[in-house]
């Protein structure tokens, strides 16, 4: 029970962030996002910095965990897999609109938490890079690609694109949209 009202919680500080930045957004408007009572807040979480690095922490690994299974459907082909890769970042930042918002613009003026909530993406950076390294050596990637810059330019190239057509309110998951980010990525793709 106290995780599912602590969750409750992290949702309403993450809505609460995503409206309001870090630096204008105080507990009682969180406890207000999240509809419940401050000592029940400060019960849960003694800071808003530890609120917030939740809220980050919980977004990130939930990130993880979705790309990686995509990642690992080692019955598809590499195009397949890959097209697995893009449509899993496309399906959670078009549903997780607020948490897209906040890991694309993370950074708050206070450089301590700044690299904290860095250090929580390198999690996925690590994850992404790790399997593309295992590309780029069976030569499915150009040899050529350098794969920080790869694995930064998909989260940048999605996670941008499915801000501006959330801002625009255009669909997010469109078969145009999706077909040129695929194109895009087809570019440091080479057939074996």
């Amino acid at each position: 029970m106290a995780s599912s009202k602590k969750d409750h919680i992290a949702q309403g500080a993450l809505r609460a962030f995503a409206q309001y930045g870090f630096s204008e957004t105080s507990m009682d408007s969180i406890a207000e996002m999240a509809q419940v009572a401050k000592g029940t807040l400060y019960y849960h979480f003694s800071t808003k910095e530890e609120l917030f690095l939740y809220v980050i922490e919980k977004g990130v690994n939930m990130l993880i965990y979705h790309v990686d299974t995509a990642m690992q459907k080692d019955e598809l082909s590499l195009e397949d897999r890959m097209m697995n890769v893009l449509d899993e970042h496309l399906r959670f930042f078009s549903e997780n609109q607020e948490l897209c918002f906040l890991l694309l613009s993370f950074f708050t003026g206070d450089e301590q938490r700044d690299q904290m909530v860095g250090k929580l993406l390198t999690g996925y950076f690590t994850t992404m890079e790790t399997y593309m390294i295992d590309l780029q050596k069976q030569g499915y990637i150009r040899a050529d690609a350098e794969i920080r810059t790869v694995a930064s330019a998909l989260f940048g190239m999605i996670g941008f694109t499915v801000l501006r057509k959330q801002f625009r309110k255009e669909p997010v998951n469109s078969e145009a949209g999706r077909n040129t980010l695929k194109y895009l990525l087809a570019g440091i793709l080479q057939t074996k």
